[in-house]
């Protein structure tokens, strides 16, 4: 009974996490063209600053959505736990893509940069709760 109970809250901190992402992503890719707007009018800057926009705040939206669900329990610890292991995730990908050629395949890539910081922040804030 145990294992379900482990795979069922795994299950809802990545769902948290990723609609948490997708909400960072869409502020910020807002800011990032609202940025971009505003510093450079001649306007090729504008798909840089969003896409960066885009994969940041994802990162942080998360961290964001997985603490969200675990505010009540562990306040302090899953904190830092959500925001590491999704910017753990997000910074790996970022800076392993061009040793391991990851930018060779961008499907690969995109899809390791989507999936890697849920599955990180839900590992570590569900397995430690739940081994007692």
């Amino acid at each position: 009974m145990m294992p379900k109970i482990i795979v069922a809250r795994y299950g809802k901190t990545v769902l948290y996490s990723f609609l948490g992402g997708l909400l960072g992503a869409l502020i910020g890719g807002s800011i990032g063209i609202l940025s971009a707007r505003n510093n450079d009018p001649t306007g090729w800057s504008e798909i840089p600053n969003l896409l960066s926009g885009l994969i940041y705040g994802y990162g942080l939206g998360v961290g964001a959505g997985a603490f969200m669900l675990h505010f009540r329990p562990h306040p302090p610890s899953a904190f830092s736990r959500a925001f590491l292991g999704a910017l753990t995730g997000l910074f790996g990908v970022i800076f392993l893509s061009a040793p391991l050629h990851l930018d060779f395949f961008p499907p690969l890539m995109w899809g390791l940069l989507i999936l890697l910081p849920p599955l990180i922040s839900a590992g570590l804030l569900v397995s430690r709760y739940d081994e007692k």
